[in-house]
């Protein structure tokens, strides 16, 4: 492991770890949507922000590009301000995307709409 791996990572407290727990984000959360994405967020229990993706393979077949869009999400997420806001997010992908530079800025601004309606 590279000097300073352990800095970039992003923490068990930030990630979903049971099954099932999506669910309740997803039935009753606030949605903010874009081209690409849907962000499913809701208000956490514990204080702390968590970060979920759900990808399908009809709309991402192909398994590196999953594990990519995945990449891109956690580390988008854990350099935003949004990790301090204590809002559970789900993200979604509504159709087939190239995860390049499009869904990183999609991705910024979905976050900044999260941040900004939870600090009302």
């Amino acid at each position: 492991m590279p000097p300073g791996a352990r800095a970039q990572a992003l923490p068990r407290r930030h990630r979903f770890t049971t099954q099932g727990a999506f669910g309740p984000i997803l039935r009753t959360g606030r949605k903010a949507r874009g081209n690409h994405l849907v962000i499913h967020a809701s208000a956490s229990a514990t204080g702390v922000s968590r970060i979920g993706v759900a990808l399908s393979r009809r709309h991402v077949p192909s398994a590196v590009e999953r594990n990519r869009i995945k990449r891109v999400v956690r580390e988008a997420f854990r350099r935003h301000p949004v990790k301090g806001a204590g809002i559970d997010c789900v993200v979604m992908v509504r159709h087939r995307l190239d995860p390049g530079l499009a869904l990183r800025a999609e991705l910024g601004r979905l976050l900044d709409e999260l941040q900004a309606t939870s600090a009302r």
